[in-house]
C-alpha cells in the first residue's frame, strides 16, 4: 500500500499535515492535521509499504513496545484506507 498520488505532504512552522489535491479533493476536503508520528508513516507510505514493514521502521525510530506500535500503525492504516487515501 502506498498513498495515492493526489495526496501532498507538507510542514509550516512545524506543523505537518497532508492534503488532497486533483480527483481526490473533489472526495476529501481539508486538510490532515499530522503529529510528528503520522508526519512519520505519511512518509513512508510515499513508497510502497507493508504494515510489517511500517511497524519494522517504528520499531527502529522510536523506543516504544513493538505491540503498541503494531497497535497504533493498525489504526492509523484503518483511519487513512477509511478516507480513501490509500492505493
Amino acid at each position: 500500500m502506498k498513498l495515492k498520488k493526489d495526496i501532498v505532504l507538507g510542514c509550516v512552522d512545524g506543523n505537518h499535515f497532508a492534503i488532497a489535491t486533483g480527483r481526490l479533493s473533489k472526495k476529501l476536503k481539508g486538510i490532515i492535521n499530522n503529529n510528528a508520528t503520522a508526519d512519520y508513516i505519511f512518509q513512508l507510505l510515499k513508497t510502497e509499504q507493508s504494515e510489517d514493514s511500517i511497524v519494522k521502521a517504528m520499531c527502529e525510530k522510536y523506543d516504544a513496545p513493538e505491540d503498541e506500535i503494531r497497535a497504533d500503525v493498525k489504526e492509523i492504516l484503518e483511519k487513512l484506507n477509511n478516507l480513501g487515501i490509500l492505493e
